[in-house]
């Protein structure tokens, strides 16, 4: 028999407070909200997953922190009591990892006027990759990153755009090791603006050590999953990963907090929890939209509040 009840308990999907107590299934108490019509369970999952949020995040975490997706599995069914196979894992990084790369684009870091470049090889589909990066050196945020199969001009200077975009300016001086195309690429972004300095790796002065450590961080990543598939998940995952890096590793020389965390400035969140969290944020604000076009599409004329809630046999477990 449904009820009413007086809580905090909101719809997952809209938001709406005009929800009823309807049944339990496997000990979890399951809702039914009487605007949008769905039901839900008070698991503390997401609309659409049975998961709960924590158990979610600490498995970004984990990944992103270098964990392969076995050992992940393990530390789901430890730790949460929660089995979850390598590909719903796996699914769960690139939902996410879509989804902190998006709420960061925007995120102008407050960042120092010597930035350094340099770059690596990553293994993609079986084939080396070269990844750029540049990274500033006050608060060893990193910039920009760029993927591509060359090491010519237009790919360093494709590399300097992008960080010239995030940081809303142009340095002073710009480090790299002494690979030529750097030359024109820095001249073609930047003009006489910035001071170009070639550097030898491994020295005190004007030396690229701090991303040559990045670098390493970066491979002990790639080197648990043993390569990217493809080009597009090596981006989006390499962006995710600049995410974290940035926003969640903690950094002895900063006091071991993130380099953004340390500007002192208004961040899109703290942890991946508050990454899987916003999810909820985004669908809320969907979700009147999206009934509303059903609704126009399968001709509907009442309001689907004044619709009573179907039996419990006719709905499934959301």
């Amino acid at each position: 028999m449904s009820r009413r009840i007086n809580s905090v308990t909101k719809c997952k999907y809209c938001g709406s407070p005009n929800v009823i107590r309807y049944g339990t299934f496997e000990g979890v108490q399951r809702y039914w909200c009487k605007d949008c019509q769905r039901k839900f369970a008070d698991n503390q999952a997401l609309p659409g997953m049975r998961t709960p949020r924590k158990a979610v995040a600490s498995a970004l975490s984990c990944y992103f922190g270098g964990m392969p997706l076995d050992s992940i599995q393990r530390h789901l069914q430890q730790q949460y009591g929660v089995y979850m196979s390598e590909s719903g894992i796996y699914y769960w990084v690139i939902r996410f990892a879509k989804e902190a790369v998006d709420r960061t684009k925007d995120f102008r870091p407050k960042v120092g006027d010597i930035w350094i470049a340099d770059e690596t090889v990553l293994k993609v589909g079986g084939r080396n990759i070269w990844f750029w990066d540049i990274i500033d050196v006050d608060s060893r945020y990193l910039l920009a990153s760029h993927l591509s199969t060359s090491r010519t001009t237009q790919d360093a200077a494709s590399l300097m755009r992008k960080a010239a975009d995030r940081a809303g300016k142009a340095p002073k001086h710009i480090i790299t090791d002494r690979l030529a195309a750097y030359l024109d690429g820095i001249e073609l972004v930047f003009g006489a603006d910035t001071k170009h300095i070639q550097s030898e790796p491994f020295v005190e002065a004007d030396s690229t050590n701090i991303i040559e450590r990045f670098h390493g961080t970066l491979k002990d990543r790639t080197d648990v999953v043993r390569g990217f598939k493809n080009m597009d998940t090596a981006r989006l995952l390499t962006d995710a990963w600049l995410v974290h890096y940035n926003f969640f590793k903690e950094h002895e020389t900063l006091g071991n907090v993130p380099p953004a965390q340390k500007m002192g400035m208004e961040l899109p969140f703290k942890d991946w929890a508050e990454v899987v969290g916003g999810t909820v944020i985004v669908m809320q604000r969907q979700s009147p939209v999206v009934i509303q076009d059903r609704q126009v599409q399968k001709g509907r004329r009442r309001q689907r509040k004044s619709h009573p809630p179907p039996s419990l046999g006719t709905i499934r477990m959301r």
